[in-house]
């Protein structure tokens, strides 16, 4: 992910360059930047209502942030092989993780990690322009633990720290109609000052990729070879998020929140499988087989909630959380139920 984000600004840069021709004696990076300073510069101050909102004076910000991310999931079967009716149980170990976040105006990038445990990883890259924004987001984490609760089995099978791996990539977008009043990123970014309160109309677009692996051998015997379980899933919604300020953008709350309808969704499940030979051998590999959704289109959603205070022009602290729904029912009866979500506390300076 760490490369994802330099060739971003290697990209950003080397296009800069090419506009950049007024200052030809400058060094290339003090011209990239520069360039890259101006064209956002033009794009924040573009149709601003400054009853509303207004642009902090420095547009560079850094922060430090303590987040707790983490996933739960839950998995109900019936007539499943080998274990007959089923229910998974899992979440991840709630740990603090450490970010670093480094942005002018629209454009960020933070990554976190798990300094205690070492479990989980969560990479940030976003572009929240007034009107439209985007937002990559890479979470990775080894802390899963539960239980498998199978009626062919006596008793629950524990499934501990380490077992598993999940991986999950979300990208959102959202376009704000009532954009010249509210603002998504003085409520997300802290990159706009939102001055006097307003509401909007949001449209949502999600995609999401996931995969839970097995780590170890006796995770994939413990589960009957199963290997790993992927989906993927595409949305798009209608919400509505509202910013309330009582003092001129000093202290600002902010709560948002969309249905969302899933219109593709693809899901797979790798096993291993081990058959014995004629001549006394084995053979074994791997296969892969997709999983048909009950139904074509269904609803799942997201939501934001934030408080930010502004100590000074420069300094500011806060706290925001972020809720995604996942889940998917199959036509052969198996329910997926997934809760991915992230809240943290941060302290900013901007310079």
């Amino acid at each position: 992910m760490k490369r994802i984000y330099i060739l971003t600004v290697l990209l950003c840069f080397a296009v800069c360059e090419a506009q950049a021709q007024d200052n030809e004696k400058a060094p290339w990076g003090k011209r990239a930047v520069k360039t890259v300073k101006t064209f956002l510069d033009n794009l924040a101050f573009r149709n601003l209502d400054s009853t509303y909102l207004e642009l902090p004076k420095h547009g560079w910000k850094v922060s430090v942030t303590t987040n707790f991310a983490g996933i739960s999931a839950s998995v109900e079967g019936h007539d499943i092989p080998t274990y007959q009716d089923i229910s998974v149980d899992m979440r991840s170990k709630l740990s603090g993780q450490t970010a670093i976040m480094m942005g002018y105006r629209s454009l960020s990038a933070s990554y976190s990690f798990d300094v205690a445990h070492g479990y989980s990883s969560d990479f940030n890259l976003a572009w929240f322009g007034k009107r439209f924004g985007v937002e990559f987001r890479s979470h990775s984490t080894e802390g899963l633990r539960g239980t498998l609760d199978a009626t062919a089995t006596e008793g629950n099978l524990p499934i501990k720290e380490g077992d598993t791996r999940l991986k999950a990539t979300i990208i959102n977008g959202y376009y704000v109609f009532n954009y010249k009043k509210y603002s998504l990123p003085a409520a997300m970014k802290q990159s706009v000052i939102q001055k006097r309160s307003a509401g909007s109309l949001t449209a949502y677009a999600l995609f999401l990729s996931a995969r839970l692996e097995g780590k170890n051998q006796m995770a994939s015997a413990m589960l009957n070879g199963l290997k790993k379980i992927e989906f993927y899933q595409a949305a798009v919604g209608l919400g509505y998020g509202y910013n309330y300020t009582p003092n001129q953008g000093r202290l600002l709350m902010h709560i948002s929140a969309a249905p969302l309808l899933v219109f593709f969704n693809k899901n797979f499940i790798t096993a291993a499988v081990d058959v014995p030979l004629s001549d006394g051998s084995r053979f074994q590999t791997d296969i892969s087989k997709e999983v048909k959704t009950k139904h074509k289109y269904f609803l799942t959603g997201v939501a934001r909630a934030s408080v930010h205070y502004n100590l000074s022009k420069q300094v500011y602290v806060g706290a925001a959380a972020l809720v995604n729904d996942i889940h998917f029912s199959s036509a052969s009866g198996v329910e997926m139920q997934m809760d991915d979500w992230i809240v943290n506390a941060s302290v900013g300076v901007r310079f």
